[in-house]
């Protein structure tokens, strides 16, 4: 059993990734609803969709990680790369629910860039001024 010190450093060291990871998520959402107003407004080819996905997910893991990092004060390669990897598992997850198909290569590549972008944010993050 644990004990209530265990728990609250638990809780200390999962709030930043939970916190950054919403935000992350979030911020892939409006930059994919921006590309999904764009195609259609604009006779946009369907082999643009993959890259814009990508650049959608390197967008919110960018934000989430740097998030992650303002909110935990230290560590922001790690954190922001906890962050990211949360944010590419329920990306996974969602993408598997509803298409049933994982591509390898392209699970790959969008594994490295979400977690190179939110380890980046991470880093940011934790090197910006504060405002007082």
């Amino acid at each position: 059993m644990k004990t209530r010190k265990e728990e609250s450093i638990l809780l200390k060291r999962l709030r930043p990734i939970i916190i950054g990871t919403a935000v992350g998520v979030l911020c892939c959402l409006i930059v994919l609803l921006i590309f999904a107003l764009l195609m259609a407004a604009f006779d946009i080819p369907q082999a643009a969709v993959t890259p814009m996905a990508v650049f959608a997910a390197v967008i919110g893991a960018f934000f989430g990680g740097l998030t992650c990092a303002r909110v935990s004060g230290s560590h922001g390669l790690a954190y922001g790369a906890a962050c990211g990897a949360l944010m590419y598992l329920l990306i996974v997850i969602a993408g598997f629910s509803l298409l049933r198909d994982i591509r390898g290569w392209y699970a790959l590549i969008k594994l490295v860039a979400i977690l190179l972008s939110s380890s980046i944010g991470g880093v940011y993050g934790v090197n910006m001024r504060r405002r007082r």
